[in-house]
């Protein structure tokens, strides 16, 4: 039988049989914006250099368990200690079915990527999966050369995930949600994967139920090792967050072509980190509980509150409420909000504004 990544990266490694020492590099943020604004962030949580050009990224197309279809990309250069590299897209010239990645995007590339299908024309379903090679040769067709070094979704899926959307941060949902004119449209989400079509079939799914499409996503800062292990399930949350959405064009939240958080990560493996911890500038608002399990939570702050509001992740307003007189700590009664992600804007008579995001369970 022929031997792929997806039996490779089922060998029984221990994740928990050694304390989380940083030993290897790691993918430190994810991109999949509009068209092909595509990119890979990786970082180095270790204190030596490390010579990238040991290294591959391979790309598992719609749920395959080969790379075959999917691309492989061959790393270059030197990753100097608590640094970042970024591989973009690499398309200048557009067609009537591809277009061009942004110009202002490949600007920030330390190397960028090669023609389609290499790995990052990823649109959601795919499987990416860093490895390393003896000296840098070329990964076997059947994975017999490769180390396994990290990995973003799960390989080997199949038809389970082959035509959907991408992986969500639930599972097992049924959503109902407006359509593109305005009517009830029920979709689900199976097993941390957004079924691309809606119930009656004719109708699209939740794309924005997908964390791994449209978003922005960069790993959170206690990861300090790669996933070795194939995940089942991919549950995007356990490493990933998404990046702070922003007010597109429109007056709507949007979590894709955002570039902010490029070219650095912060890690607890950075001496350094503390300190970039304790500057944060919304660090005078807390919520809790986050995540939110019960039928209200609490939002803390330094300052006096003058106004919240809560705006779902389709940038839909579900409540907003002023306040005048200068509370600093404020329990938000029950809002009757549905399982998922929120953005807590909160405002201040001291002229301060923070966004918070929640997770509503």
């Amino acid at each position: 039988m022929k031997k792929t990544l997806l039996y490779f990266f089922l060998l029984l490694f221990t994740m928990t049989m050694k304390a989380q020492t940083p030993t290897d590099i790691f993918f430190s943020e994810y991109l999949e914006g509009s068209g092909n604004n595509k990119g890979l962030e990786i970082y180095n949580p270790t204190n030596q250099n490390i010579d990238l050009s040991n290294y591959w990224v391979l790309r598992f197309s719609n749920g395959g368990s080969a790379f075959d279809d999917g691309g492989s990309t061959h790393l270059t250069g030197i990753l100097e200690p608590y640094k970042t590299f970024l591989l973009i897209n690499g398309q200048t010239t557009s067609t009537p079915t591809s277009p061009a990645c942004s110009p202002i995007l490949q600007e920030m590339a330390d190397q960028l990527d090669g023609v389609y299908p290499a790995p990052t024309y990823m649109n959601g379903n795919d499987a990416i999966a860093l490895v390393k090679t003896p000296g840098g040769v070329p990964p076997n067709a059947d994975m017999s050369n490769v180390t396994a070094v990290d990995l973003f979704g799960q390989i080997g899926l199949g038809s389970a995930i082959a035509a959907e959307t991408g992986w969500s941060f639930v599972q097992d949902s049924t959503l109902t949600y407006n359509g593109p004119n305005d009517e009830q449209v029920t979709g689900k989400v199976i097993n941390y994967i957004v079924q691309k079509y809606a119930t009656d079939g004719s109708s699209y799914g939740p794309f924005w139920m997908s964390w791994t499409s449209d978003h922005s996503l960069i790993r959170k800062p206690s990861v300090v090792k790669g996933v070795l292990i194939n995940p089942n399930p991919f549950i995007v949350t356990l490493e990933w967050d998404t990046v702070p959405a922003v007010l597109d064009t429109a007056g709507y939240y949007s979590y894709k072509d955002i570039w902010t958080e490029l070219g650095k990560h912060a890690c607890v493996a950075d001496p350094a980190y503390s300190s970039i911890d304790e500057n944060t500038t919304d660090s005078w608002l807390s919520i809790f509980p986050n995540p939110v399990v019960s039928e209200s939570f609490t939002i803390s702050s330094d300052f006096s509150v003058k106004e919240v509001e809560i705006v779902s992740v389709i940038g839909q307003r579900v409540f907003k409420q002023a306040y005048t007189n200068g509370q600093f700590q404020i329990e938000i009664e029950p809002v009757e909000l549905q399982k998922g992600v929120y953005l807590v804007k909160v405002s201040t008579f001291s002229k301060d504004t923070a966004v918070k995001k929640i997770l509503v369970k």
